[in-house]
């Protein structure tokens, strides 16, 4: 079985975990008799311990080899999973949402980083962009699946279907990981410290761009997510109603927006080049972002959300690719910390979107925004993407 394929699954299980338990809060608030806001928790249980481990799990890899930690880290979030599945009090299934989210950290940016030690730089950006169709359809579905069950079959059969889909990836990954996927890339050094580590990392100048680049972006297109549904709401004007449908509707065409992405990566860089690429996607949701302002019909905005998802991979693609090249003998630090920021980004950006909205109203905060996010285009090209970009001919002819 090809070890991308393998890694594929791995993401995948990885993703369908993250969501699970959103459809699921008020029948699992109500069987413990908890509060929704309490029962709410289990998503932010999740998330934060996956981006607070990153920048411990990356060196690890580093250390003791990618694919090693990748197969104890996907074990070990199945059995979270299942424990979960049949947890007797909301405590304990808050504590394995915490554990499955440290184990779930330690899959996405690792794989990614091994996608770096296995595939040059001319053909990794296509590679990791084949890899989002995993990471994206795993967070798509989990949703989609969880709400289903939950129907079906009562608030702990997503848990026992997510446990059911680590427990095959942790298969896969166990037993037909090759041994060639354990090699170290060159330049590794054993044993090294997470000083000496993140020391590579930061020798490269551009890695404090990448870090400040992903920590915006994810701050700036993750903002509005939480306030969808109050901007639905207040176009629909007084007396009007939206149904949690359309909103779901509207947040998911983002990332059906990243699949159409995924599937089209080869052809947009063959055609655009990485820096045009990144510039059309960032000016390209940055119209979409400020559209919203505008748009009265919640099936435009489905639409601008999803043209706003194609364009955001268009950029964060490119941003992922940088970051398994910072350092290839501590790519595994790099691309954790990659996350760390990215995730920590997305944590602050509802806090300072609220606030904007409530101060300036949506239309300003949605202009200020896309236009943000076209200068942050333009700063990631000439500071990252334009100095690869010139190096890489010179290598070339040398």
């Amino acid at each position: 079985m090809p070890t991308f394929l393998i890694f594929a699954v791995c993401a995948f299980a990885s993703g369908f975990a993250l969501r699970l338990t959103d459809p699921i809060v008020l029948p699992i608030a109500h069987h413990f008799g908890v509060a929704a806001t309490a029962a709410a928790l289990l998503n932010t249980a999740y998330a934060l311990p996956y981006a607070l481990a990153q920048p411990f799990l990356g060196p690890l890899g580093d250390r003791f080899g990618k694919a090693r930690c990748i197969q104890v880290c996907v074990a070990a979030l199945a059995a979270m999973l299942a424990l979960g599945a049949v947890a007797p009090s909301f405590a304990l299934l808050l504590a394995t949402r915490v554990v499955a989210g440290i184990c779930a950290g330690g899959l996405i940016p690792l794989v990614l980083a091994s996608i770096g030690d296995r595939y040059g730089m001319h053909e990794r950006q296509v590679m990791i962009g084949r890899m989002l169709l995993a990471i994206i359809s795993g967070q798509m579905l989990g949703s989609v699946v969880s709400g289903i069950a939950n129907e079906a079959f009562g608030w702990r059969s997503p848990l026992f279907v997510a446990a059911g889909v680590a427990v095959v990836a942790a298969g896969f990954a166990w037993l037909a990981i090759p041994a060639s996927a354990h090699q170290r890339p060159a330049g590794h050094t054993p044993g090294a410290s997470f000083r000496a580590l993140y020391g590579r990392v930061f020798e490269n100048p551009k890695a404090v761009w990448l870090y400040g680049a992903v920590l915006v972006e994810g701050l700036l297109f993750f903002g509005l997510f939480p306030y969808v549904g109050s901007l639905l709401l207040e176009h629909a004007g007084p007396g009007g109603a939206v149904l949690s449908s359309q909103t779901g509707f509207v947040l998911g065409a983002f990332g059906i927006g990243g699949l159409a992405y995924a599937i089209a990566v080869p052809l947009l860089i063959r055609t655009f080049g990485v820096a045009r690429m990144c510039l059309i996607g960032a000016i390209g949701a940055g119209l979409c972002y400020a559209a919203l302002a505008f748009l009265p019909l919640w099936w435009l905005a489905a639409l601008a959300m999803l043209i706003a998802g194609f364009c955001y991979y268009m950029l964060h693609n490119s941003m992922q690719t940088e970051a398994t090249e910072l350092a290839p003998s501590a790519r595994g630090s790099a691309v954790a910390l990659f996350a760390c920021g990215f995730f920590t980004g997305q944590a602050l950006g509802p806090l300072l979107f609220g606030p904007l909205m409530h101060t300036v109203g949506f239309a300003a905060t949605l202009i200020g925004t896309g236009v943000a996010l076209a200068l942050l285009g333009v700063v990631f090209v000439r500071s990252v993407v334009a100095g690869r970009e010139r190096v890489e001919p010179l290598a070339a002819e040398g």
